[in-house]
């Protein structure tokens, strides 16, 4: 039996309404409908189309539909300040997935890393600040230089970094155990400086706080809200190095050095904005942080920003990083050497099977040349 449940939510989850998936899967928003309520079920080729549209395994989607009593568990456990900001259906989705990228991680033999731990209680300034240069030199970037595509950097050192549709209220949240390592996932409907800051949030907790993911022999994810909780002293913490990896504090004074208790301009803030990838609110929290300006005026600027633009937008609109992924690229690695089938790859990258095709082709040739 289809877990009907887990249609129903992964669609709402990826935004799309019945007729939607309908279109997607070649049948009528009735049919959808139809097996939302468990009246009819769809055909193994059908489901196939089903979990590839929103981007699950079939496996999930195969499994026993369960009383609304008893608790849909996955194996991945979420520790969260609100336990119900992610539903269960998404958490045995977001499961998978973190068990896939593990599993490709086994076959082609890459090693998960991640920098040194660096315990923090608390929040202090001075530390955070040097353990931002710190990790600034482990990703190999001179110190003035702009990071470019962060989720591209992190995976090249050997982080799992995983794009999914989340709630708009969680920007992310991470998880780590001794032998898969660390993954981070990421709001795929986020803007780009607010991906770019959630990948560097949660590697901060996975610096700073890193005792915290385990308890037992059980995973522990971190779930981590933009929003919540901002006098948190490890939020605090992680918000400072995100902002202090993008933005060190001397590329900060050397940007702003002529606007010292000067009101900055907002097509300065813009700028800056398009060459380093930060958000204008990050600028005017770092030119803060730097003493450049006051707490008075960075809270009037933030002000002004919001009644524009709303708090959660901002102008000129940075592209979406396009690279191929660590999974892409070991996924691809594993099908050359025949460890995968190309529909078990299409599965693990939620793509298909054409388009797999299509991208080993292009990958194999540029690997050629």
């Amino acid at each position: 039996m289809t877990h009907v449940n887990l249609i129903r939510h992964c669609r709402e989850q990826s935004g799309l309404s019945q007729a939607e998936l309908g279109d997607r899967v070649g049948v009528t928003r009735q049919t959808i409908a139809a097996w939302e309520r468990e009246d009819r079920e769809p055909s193994v080729a059908q489901l196939a189309k089903i979990a590839q549209t929103l981007g699950v395994s079939v496996e999930l989607l195969l499994q026993t539909s369960r009383p609304a009593t008893e608790t849909f568990e996955p194996g991945l456990m979420f520790r969260a300040d609100d336990p119900s900001a992610l539903n269960p259906y998404l958490r045995a989705t977001l499961s998978q997935k973190a068990a896939d990228y593990a599993f490709v991680e086994t076959l082609v033999q890459e090693v998960p890393t991640l920098p040194a731990l660096r315990p923090l209680q608390g929040y202090n300034d001075y530390i955070v600040e040097e353990v931002a240069r710190e990790i600034r030199d482990w990703l190999g970037v001179g110190e003035a230089c702009p990071l470019g595509d962060v989720l591209a950097l992190l995976e090249s050192k050997g982080l799992k970094a995983i794009l999914h549709p989340l709630p708009p209220e969680i920007s992310g949240f991470s998880a780590y155990t001794e032998t898969d390592g660390a993954t981070i996932f990421i709001n795929e409907s986020h803007p780009t400086e607010r991906k770019f800051f959630t990948a560097l949030h949660e590697l901060a907790h996975l610096v700073f706080h890193r005792q915290e993911y385990r308890i037992s022999v059980e995973i522990k994810a971190h779930l981590r809200f933009n929003k919540s909780k901002r006098s948190d002293p490890s939020e605090k913490a992680a918000n400072h190095f995100a902002g202090a990896v993008l933005l060190p504090e001397d590329v900060i004074r050397r940007e702003l050095h002529a606007y010292r208790d000067r009101w900055l301009p907002e097509p300065l803030l813009m700028d800056i904005k398009r060459r380093y990838g930060v958000s204008l609110r990050t600028v005017l929290y770092r030119a803060r942080q730097a003493k450049l300006i006051t707490i008075k005026q960075k809270g009037q600027q933030i002000g002004i920003l919001n009644k524009k633009y709303g708090a959660d937008n901002e102008p000129v609109t940075l592209p979406q990083p396009e690279h191929l992924t660590r999974l892409e690229r070991m996924v691809y690695l594993a099908l050359r050497q025949g460890k995968i089938t190309i529909s078990r790859a299409a599965e693990i990258l939620g793509k298909p099977l054409i388009k797999v095709r299509e991208s080993l082709n292009a990958w194999l040739e540029e690997a050629e040349a």
